[in-house]
């Protein structure tokens, strides 16, 4: 991949795939610390990489990388000048030059006057250009509906209707987020029209001025409002139609999945794994890919573990030795798709749970061997309080749990299987395949280096929503001990990987949902 030689050599597009491709801390650590070189290089701002990590002091935002590219372009703006391609040389507004005698006060008047009209006329370019934007990804969102509702019962293979239902799900994405910009104006034209009233109110001269502005932000707010209650009404009227599709279609592609055999339960799957810091940091692994804020959610759900195992261990070691029948749930998510098949895992340095030195750990890989661990983890489900999530008009019910729990007392088994990865030479990954009918591959893959990426691509889509690990996780009691299944195992590495043993789970296979219509049939 070839760095640009200059910000002014990036479009605003390419600079944040860049900034994106750092974020994601998806490259070897040199390539990784080539490219924050190169963003420290060509930035121009005196802060330089700090940029990428430190937040301005008077930001109490959110910080993204969006808001690196944000603070890199109001840096240039600031000196008059652009920061990328494609940019117009912002305007200054323009300072009245010092007057040599005091203003009038007719020609203060005059000077707020033309003020408040070119305050007025932006905002209604402003605001026709937020309609225009939310016109179209409505139009856009209008057509995906009509072309799902004409496939609905169309035969396709399940590769097909997971496109459909992704693209329906983008354009109601892309339509709410237009619509949101679209109504983010509305207290800023009340305050406008309120502003232009007051001064109207108070106006001793230029009656008919003043009278003018007030009568163009009173017509443009009261146009703004009828539109916005217009995009409001064509919003949600689509996203009824788009769920009751949705929802049909998910069915019908859980169904197809099954009957062709391809269900979660039915056939194997690949899953990708994070191989970057895989000895020093736990992470989420899917199949077909990882997700973007997978890799920056490594240090949150670090923290939720050994919050959680140092808890654990205080109890058992202060005299609790039966088990307390109490878990932490380190991990909760949803998948942001119904596309999803939902297959996921959790990888945790073993390190994290025992101390690893005392262990013949190839010697037990090599033989299948199960070993003692004085920690387990489980997979479930969170159940979310009523009104407090949603995705568009759908309500987020529950969401993806992954809980940690002691192994002490004669309730729950410690013994865990250990198994040996190997090297696949085809794939040139390290790979471990799961015990028993359709088992799960997981493979961990080096990241690309900097020369095999031909351009700047953007990072992974965001496939999970709602991804949260709390630093100091609530223990809570389960609701039924005998109901708990554990499919973990530790995998074990050769020794010239330079990988320490790790300590995986796999979703349980009695959550995956079952077959409904094909069931029905017969």
């Amino acid at each position: 991949m070839e760095l640009k030689t200059t910000l002014k050599d990036y479009t605003e597009s390419e600079f944040q795939a860049l900034v994106n491709r750092i974020w994601a801390v998806d490259l070897p650590k040199q390539d990784h610390d080539r490219l924050i070189n190169h963003f420290d290089s060509i930035v121009g701002d005196p802060k330089g990489a700090d940029l990428l990590f430190y937040p301005p002091e008077d930001d109490t935002n959110t910080y993204s990388s969006g808001s690196v590219v944000y603070y890199v372009k109001d840096w240039h703006h600031k000196q008059g000048r652009a920061a990328l391609k494609g940019e117009g040389v912002p305007v200054p507004r323009p300072v009245a030059a010092r007057p040599g005698a005091p203003l009038t006060p007719a020609q203060m008047t005059q000077q707020r006057i033309a003020w408040n009209l070119a305050d007025v006329q932006k905002v209604a370019v402003d605001l026709a250009d937020s309609e225009r934007a939310a016109e179209t990804a409505l139009s856009v969102f209008e057509q995906q509906i009509k072309y799902m509702r004409q496939r609905q019962n169309a035969q396709m293979d399940v590769h097909g209707r997971e496109a459909d239902i992704r693209a329906l799900e983008a354009s109601e994405f892309q339509a709410r987020l237009a619509a949101r910009r679209y109504e983010f104006w509305k207290m800023s034209i009340g305050f406008k029209r309120d502003s232009a009233r007051r001064e109207l109110s108070y106006a001793r001269s230029e009656l008919a001025q003043w009278q003018s502005i007030a009568q163009q932000i009173n017509a443009t707010h009261d146009r703004y409002l009828a539109k916005l209650n217009e995009i409001n009404q064509r919003l949600h009227r689509f996203q009824v139609d788009a769920e009751a599709l949705l929802a049909v279609a998910q069915t019908q592609l859980v169904d197809q999945r099954y009957q062709q055999g391809a269900g979660p339960t039915q056939a194997g799957d690949l899953l990708f794994a994070p191989h970057a810091f895989a000895n020093a940091r736990p992470g989420i692994f899917l199949d077909g890919g990882l997700s973007q804020p997978l890799e920056t959610h490594r240090v949150a759900l670090q923290k939720a573990i050994r919050s959680a195992v140092a808890e654990f261990t205080w109890q058992i070691t202060s005299g609790a030795q039966d088990h307390q029948g109490q878990y932490a749930a380190v991990l909760q998510f949803e998948f942001a798709s119904r596309a999803e098949v939902e297959r996921y895992g959790l990888t945790v340095p073993l390190l994290e749970l025992l101390p690893i030195e005392s262990q013949d750990w190839q010697g037990l890989a090599a033989t299948g061997a199960e070993v003692d661990l004085p920690f387990r983890m489980s997979s479930g489900t969170h159940a979310v309080p009523p009104g407090t999530m949603s995705r568009g008009l759908r309500e987020i019910n529950t969401l993806r749990q992954v809980a940690i729990t002691p192994t002490n007392g004669n309730v729950l088994s410690s013994r865990v299987r250990v198994r040996a990865a190997v090297w696949n030479e085809q794939m040139k990954t390290y790979c471990f395949t799961a015990d028993g009918p359709a088992p799960a591959m997981v493979s961990w893959s080096a990241p690309a280096n900097l020369e095999t990426i031909s351009t700047l691509t953007p990072a992974p889509e965001y496939r999970l929503g709602f991804l949260r690990s709390s630093p100091v996780p609530v223990l809570e009691s389960f609701s039924d001990m005998a109901a708990i299944r554990f499919d973990d195992y530790v995998v074990v590495f050769p020794l010239e990987s330079g990988l320490d043993p790790l300590y995986i789970m796999f979703r349980d296979r009695n959550e995956y949902p079952k077959i409904t219509i094909a069931q029905a049939k017969s």
